[in-house]
């Protein structure tokens, strides 16, 4: 089958073009729609897949720790890795090849990733409140970089479309942060190693939400 944004051939049954990101609708199976405002949902979505895939999360996971270590270039594979499971949760399946898909993204992800960098560190240096401060950053800077990497918008539109919608639904983008962020961390409490089996949990547990406010404007 060809990608009707791009015209490259596709595997058949591919629920996104791996050369332009682009998803194909026709092929996305069925699925209930979860509202922004549905944890539970959420939560529960996010951890069906997570069961189902777990084989091919692992190593996923696995390949991205072994490269994302990589400075400058590891926002490329930060990007990639999350396109992957976008694609997971859109009916597709994660590949190694996903995390090498983002280089179309790069610039804007990597800028997108130093501003978010650089207000941690203001964060950090509000007195008595800097680890409050700093969660406040990442709640309302995460929602932005699904869209540098699935819309390709540019660095500061994505920040300030990332802020409107944390604002619309606070509650709903705290909870799956905070709980993602405690899934993920999971395996570096129980054993280090255990983060490749857990990270890709608490991952899928924010796409979620991103999914459900993608379309916002």
């Amino acid at each position: 089958m060809r990608c009707e944004a791009c015209g490259k051939q596709v595997e058949d049954g591919s629920s996104y073009c791996p050369y332009c990101f682009r998803q194909l609708t026709s092929m996305e199976p069925p699925r209930s729609e979860i509202t922004p405002d549905d944890f539970g949902a959420q939560f529960n979505r996010a951890t069906a897949l997570w069961k189902d895939n777990l084989g091919d999360l692992v190593l996923f996971t696995l390949v991205f720790l072994l490269i994302g270590w990589i400075p400058i270039l590891n926002a490329a594979f930060l990007a990639g890795y999350s396109r992957g499971m976008i694609a997971l949760t859109r009916g597709g399946r994660p590949k190694t090849a996903d995390m090498f898909s983002a280089w179309d993204c790069f610039g804007n992800a990597l800028g997108y990733c130093l501003i978010f960098l650089v207000a941690l560190i203001v964060a950090s240096m509000v007195p008595f409140f800097g680890f409050v401060a700093q969660f406040a950053v990442t709640i309302f800077g995460t929602p932005g970089f699904y869209q540098v990497i699935d819309r390709k918008m540019n660095a500061i539109d994505a920040l300030k479309w990332s802020i409107a919608t944390v604002q619309r639904h606070f509650l709903p983008w705290l909870l799956v942060v905070l709980v993602g962020g405690i899934l993920g961390s999971l395996g570096l409490i129980a054993f280090v190693v255990g983060v490749i089996v857990t990270l890709p949990w608490g991952t899928l547990l924010v796409i979620q939400q991103y999914e459900a406010v993608k379309n916002e404007r």
